[in-house]
Formats: structure tokens, C-alpha cells, sequence
């Protein structure tokens, strides 16, 4: 951090000056800013870390647009192809205008050796099953030798390799996430299209007794149900089924849709809809045009695609709306470039808006209607 660039503040040259790890931890608690990164991520940060974390909430908080800090989350997609056909997902659709591609384990490694000394988390899938890159494990394993937290989203609905799975709980993997959307194979292909619950629960299992007889705490297995409205009836049964499936957390969760195309997806308790869509009760971090409030994403993380293009957030699946590509630009220049300066600016004092982005145009109403979407997608486009 000696190397900062701390723009005569005040603050920030205190914060990179400080050294004392547990004093910073605790400014970092009595701030809550330690909400913004995963719970179970906090046993990662390093000293370095620590310092660019408080800095980049400090930063946030003060509306800033060119930034000390850099991006502490990152969403590193390794293959953006998918084996189900989800009908909400521009990959299940077929609708994504971005080329199909594989990241290259070289270039992986490459962008780790770049980010180590300040990133906290790194998720490892976004527009695809991260599972069907054949270096997913090794990619794993590089972020855990490097202290990097991951976690990875699977639907758990293919044929693995004999010890593939082992070999994957074995990885350092930090945190598994598993979306089962029905509890029998009914409910679940309605929207898992070409799914296999019988599959998903067969490996579910097989992971379950690898972990507890390898006595491994890790990886943390996450298991949640999308309320939609077939499955709602399943709900509590399936959150009483914690113990039954051997998982460390489940839980259910609210699913992101086209709000221009009412498929009949949302739940019937209007709790379980975000309130930012119409006639929702349920908590939302999203904006709207009558409760406008600052998008978390341009101070916090990135989101780098398997080709080495960035975009600003994980609902965006459009290329014209890219920030930059790492393969030109190192990630420390595309962070404070005319990109993000506009967007940061959108939830500021806008006077600094130099371009018009995507965040300038959605300003954090990701719900809202008057959106491009892919096809019948919830992602964003220009």
C-alpha cells in the first residue's frame, strides 16, 4: 500500500500509515463496512487488504469518482456457456451477443498475480456453469495459495469425471452455491430446463460425504431455492431439509426477472418479490425513480469476462456496454478511467460524467422498466 497515491487526503494517508491490523479491523466493524464483503470472507483479509478495503468504503461514502482504492470483489467468469437452458438467463436463452468463450488458465493466472495484494473475493462464474472449464480446480486452488476467498454457483446437473468432485472439495474451494429450484423433477425442470434433480441431488450427496470424511470445514455449502411460483408451495419443506441434505446454509432467495415480460415467475407472497418491482414487499438494494439511491458496484468490484473484457456489474451481458479489456489495459488504469469516472459521478455531483455508460443510464434502477434487457433476460443492455 506504500505506493498509494493518496491524493493529499487526509484520511487515506492515515489509513495506509496505520499498520496495526486489529485497529483497523475494529474501525472497520464499528463502520459496518464489513457487511459489504461475504462473512464467511473475513478470515482472508491480509493487512494490505484491510487498508484498500477501508479506503475504497471511505472513498464510496464520499462520492468520490477518481479512486485510491482499488476494486476489492471480483466476478472472474471462466466460461460463459451453460449445459441448462434457464429461461431467464440470456445464456439459457440464447440471446447473449457476447462470444462464446473458455478462460485460459495463463491468463488466469496472470490476472491473480495482478489483483493478489488487494482483492478479498473472487467469484468464480457469472453467465455460465464454472464447472465446465476443465481448469476450474486449478483456478481454485492458485486463489487459495494467494489467500483470495471463492466461492463458485453450480446447478450440480451434470456427469462429472470420477474424482472430479473430490478433487473439487479438495481445491480450497471457500464457498459452494447450489440453486435447487424444486424438490422433485417436475417442479425443478420448469425453470432448470434440461436439469436433472435426480443428478443434482446425487451429487449434492457425494459432496456432502466427501467433506465430512475428509473432516474439511470448507468449502461452506450453500444451498437456495429461487421463490417462483411453481415451487412456492416447497418452500418450507425444502428449509427444513437442512439437516436431510448435510449443507451448511439454506436459504431461499428472491429471483431477478424482465419486468416487461410477466411470465407468471413471481411468487404469490409478496414478500418474496422485491420490493422495487411492482407490488413487491420484499427488501431490495435496487433503486427506483422515486427513492433514487448510489450503486454499490463502481467503488466495490468488477466483473471480468472470459475474453478479458470488463463490465461494471454482474446484470450486464451486453459488449457495447464494456468498460475496458484487460488485455490492453491494466486493471488499475481501467478502474479510474472515463468509465467508471462516469459512473460514479451519476450517483454524485455528475459534474465529472464524461461518457454516457450504462450505469449512467440504468443509475441503479435494475428493476425498472424502462431498461434494455437481453431478450426475455433480466440483464441489461445499452
Amino acid at each position: 500500500m506504500n505506493n498509494i497515491d493518496s491524493n493529499n487526503d487526509e484520511f487515506i494517508k492515515k489509513i495506509i500509515g496505520n499498520n496495526n491490523f486489529n485497529e483497523l479491523f475494529a474501525y472497520a466493524s464499528e463502520k459496518k463496512y464489513l457487511k459489504y464483503i461475504n462473512k464467511f470472507a473475513i478470515e482472508s483479509l491480509t493487512l494490505d487488504k484491510l487498508k484498500n478495503f477501508i479506503i475504497a468504503c471511505y472513498e464510496e461514502n464520499e462520492k468520490k469518482v477518481h479512486l485510491v482504492s482499488k476494486p476489492y470483489k471480483f466476478i472472474i467468469d471462466p466460461i460463459n456457456a451453460c449445459n441448462l437452458k434457464c429461461p431467464l438467463c440470456p445464456t439459457g436463452l440464447g440471446e447473449s451477443s457476447r462470444v462464446k468463450k473458455v478462460m485460459k488458465l495463463d491468463f488466469f493466472y496472470n490476472l491473480i498475480d495482478n489483483i493478489k495484494d488487494y482483492c478479498i473475493e473472487v467469484h468464480l462464474y457469472n453467465w455460465g456453469e464454472p464447472t465446465l472449464n476443465k481448469n476450474l480446480i486449478e483456478m481454485i486452488d492458485y486463489c487459495s495459495k494467494n489467500q483470495i476467498w471463492t466461492r463458485i454457483s453450480s446447478n450440480l446437473s451434470l456427469e462429472f469425471k470420477e474424482g472430479y468432485l473430490k478433487k473439487l472439495i479438495h481445491s480450497g474451494l471457500s464457498l459452494l452455491h447450489i440453486d435447487l429450484d424444486g424438490l422433485d423433477q417436475d417442479v425443478y425442470k420448469k425453470y432448470r430446463v434440461k436439469g436433472d434433480y435426480n443428478l443434482v441431488m446425487k451429487n449434492l450427496l457425494e459432496i456432502v460425504k466427501i467433506k465430512k470424511e475428509s473432516k474439511q470445514n470448507k468449502p461452506i455449502l450453500e444451498l437456495a431455492m429461487l421463490a417462483m411460483r411453481q415451487n412456492e408451495h416447497q418452500l418450507d419443506e425444502f428449509l427444513s431439509k437442512k439437516n436431510e441434505f448435510g449443507v451448511d446454509v439454506i436459504k431461499v432467495d428472491k429471483i431477478q426477472h424482465n419486468p416487461n415480460m410477466d411470465e407468471k415467475w413471481l411468487p404469490k407472497n409478496k414478500e418474496l418479490i422485491y420490493s422495487t418491482y411492482e407490488g413487491g414487499k420484499g427488501n431490495s438494494h435496487a433503486a427506483t425513480f422515486k427513492n433514487p439511491s448510489p450503486c454499490h458496484w463502481p467503488w466495490s468490484g468488477i466483473v471480468i469476462n472470459p475474453e478479458g473484457s470488463v463490465s461494471p456489474c454482474c446484470l450486464v451481458d451486453d459488449p457495447s456496454s464494456d468498460f475496458g479489456n484487460i488485455n490492453f489495459v491494466n486493471i488499475e488504469d481501467i478502474w479510474n478511467n472515463d468509465f467508471y469516472i462516469s459512473s460514479r459521478s451519476e450517483f454524485g455531483t455528475r459534474k465529472d460524467i464524461r461518457k454516457n455508460t450504462i450505469c449512467n443510464i440504468c443509475k441503479n434502477e435494475t428493476h425498472s422498466t424502462r431498461l434494455n434487457r437481453v431478450s426475455k433476460s433480466f440483464a441489461i443492455k445499452m
